[in-house]
């Protein structure tokens, strides 16, 4: 048979119960403070995380923006030697032209042969 408890009996152990309850809020509480303190600090760390990483980025686009210029400014340099290049090669063929008339002109005639062609004129 069970034994009956007393109306002071059950009080202590109401009062027991929230005292325990109490307790294992406590615990509940120190456990969620701990865990919202590590939390913050693992936002700080990714928070500073992600600033060097923007720097680190602009950085780089600071770089890409200038190897850009650098390559317009090759490409541009080659275009206007690629033009000197061609109008020189256009110089040195019209100059071999002039060389291969005077030869043909003076060279490859024979002295006897410029001196007819003169009287001749005559």
């Amino acid at each position: 048979m069970p034994i009956k408890q007393s109306t002071m009996e059950k009080q202590l152990n109401g009062v027991m119960s929230h005292d325990m309850i109490r307790q294992n809020l406590d615990n509940i509480r120190s456990f969620i403070e701990q865990e919202l303190a590590e939390k913050k600090a693992t936002i700080k760390e990714q928070a500073k995380e992600i600033e060097e990483l923007k720097k680190v980025l602009q950085q780089k686009d600071l770089a890409i923006s200038m190897f850009e210029a650098n390559a317009r400014e090759v490409q541009e340099t080659a275009e206007g030697n690629r033009q000197l290049i061609n109008k020189l090669l256009g110089d040195i063929s019209k100059l071999q032209n002039e060389i291969e008339w005077y030869k043909r002109t003076y060279e490859t005639r024979s002295f006897l042969g410029t001196i007819k062609e003169k009287l001749r004129r005559k």
